[in-house]
């Protein structure tokens, strides 16, 4: 009789422990800005894109409840929010890998201060009384043109900032573009001071009589979408046009992605993912979404050790609010790294979190010293189907 009680409230217990940890979790819909951290930009268009911002210690500014609204159309959100959750440096040596994010932090003192000089023609934004916020709006070139002489030149918001460690200077950029798109770059620049014993692990700078380093910077970007109103209902799908074997043809193929993956992109495929919102169409009844165009994929890499993190580019989650950090991310009843963020938890029509890996391979040249010419890693977010036709 005892044992069969015992059995009992063992089976009630996992039960309970398997619901908790299958509940479906969101980010609060209901924050607020604090006064003084909004942004906000009308271009002449009429578009219009508006946000909260805000500083921590370890992922520096980090941008909320992003809103964009395009031409003559309604205002909806993109994204609940965004970071730069770790930038991992690995030496060509073999040197101890770095962490930088949680390490030493984007945030407190290697937050750069910026002066008027830094921002042209913009608007400084102060944190605990030091200017560490630009915001600038600039030209962006031509939106469209074609033959029968119909062109538009477009603009853009630029919300950047600057962290300075051990010599390096990071400058995060966040581009917010008339048409919709959303560039995100990470810009290093600053002093390399690592020197190698051996000219196999880096580059001879006779200038300085000294073999600098060579270094790889592996970026995690991490976006919560939370698309329109309901931040708990968007999807995942994976979209591939595969070509022929004889490479004449290309055919389509849209998957949705119902559990959390790690994946990467293949461009022989034309590998892509979008975030749509289960509800919410355009005008021709197609889904609002939003998808991720890589940029810079031949510096992709898998690093130099065997780390699992390492070995993707995009990894897709379901919002957990102690997933915070890429990598050395606190245990404490939460994955250590985005790699054990992947434990199978449905994200089909949940609150879904974007991990996208970008990496650069820096191998110092003489025109590197000093300061380096900035050396920019970036990705964009590009509207698919959020208006029914081009809105400018």
């Amino acid at each position: 009789m005892k044992l069969s009680i015992i059995k009992t409230l063992f089976t009630l217990a996992a039960i309970a422990v398997f619901s908790i940890v299958n509940v479906a979790q969101a980010r609060p819909n209901n924050t607020s800005c604090p006064t003084g951290n909004t942004i906000s930009k009308t271009f002449s268009s009429g578009a219009a894109w508006d946000m909260c911002w805000g500083v921590r210690a370890e992922e520096g500014v980090v941008l909320s409840d992003v809103y964009y609204k395009p031409a003559n159309k309604i205002r909806r959100r993109v994204l609940g929010e965004a970071s730069l959750s770790q930038i991992q440096t690995e030496y060509d040596d073999g040197s101890a890998t770095e962490f930088l994010v949680t390490q030493y932090g984007l945030g407190g003192s290697n937050l750069q201060t910026l002066n008027a000089s830094m921002c042209q023609g913009g608007q400084v934004r102060r944190h605990n009384g030091r200017q560490v916020l630009c915001e600038v709006t600039k030209s962006n070139g031509y939106i469209y043109r074609s033959s029968n002489n119909t062109r538009r030149q477009g603009s853009k918001l630029d919300v950047y900032s600057a962290s300075n460690i051990n010599a390096r200077e990071f400058i995060i950029k966040w581009s917010f573009l008339e048409n919709g798109s959303i560039e995100v770059a990470s810009g290093l620049t600053g002093i390399f001071n690592k020197t190698a014993s051996n000219a196999v692990n880096g580059w001879p700078v006779t200038a300085q009589n000294r073999i600098a380093t060579g270094f790889t910077d592996h970026y995690f970007w991490r976006l919560d979408f939370d698309i329109a109103n309901d931040n708990g209902n968007d999807i995942i799908e994976q979209i591939m046009s595969i070509p022929s074997s004889d490479r004449l043809t290309k055919t389509k193929q849209v998957q949705t992605i119902s559990n959390e993956i790690a994946a990467s992109f293949t461009p022989s495929d034309k590998k892509f993912w979008r975030v749509k919102d289960q509800s919410v169409t355009n005008e021709a009844n197609q889904a609002i979404s939003y998808e991720m165009v890589a940029l810079n994929y031949a510096q992709q890499s898998k690093g130099n050790s065997n780390s699992q993190w390492l070995k993707n580019d995009m990894f897709l989650t379901q919002y957990n609010a102690c997933e915070r950090f890429a990598v050395q991310n606190p245990s404490n009843n939460c994955g250590t790294d985005v790699s054990q963020f992947v434990n199978g938890q449905n994200i089909n029509a949940k609150d879904v979190v974007v991990w996208y890996r970008l990496v650069h391979h820096t191998l110092p040249r003489d025109e590197d010293f000093s300061p380096a010419p900035i050396q920019w890693s970036h990705f964009i977010m590009l509207p698919r189907d959020w208006t029914s036709t081009n809105s400018l």
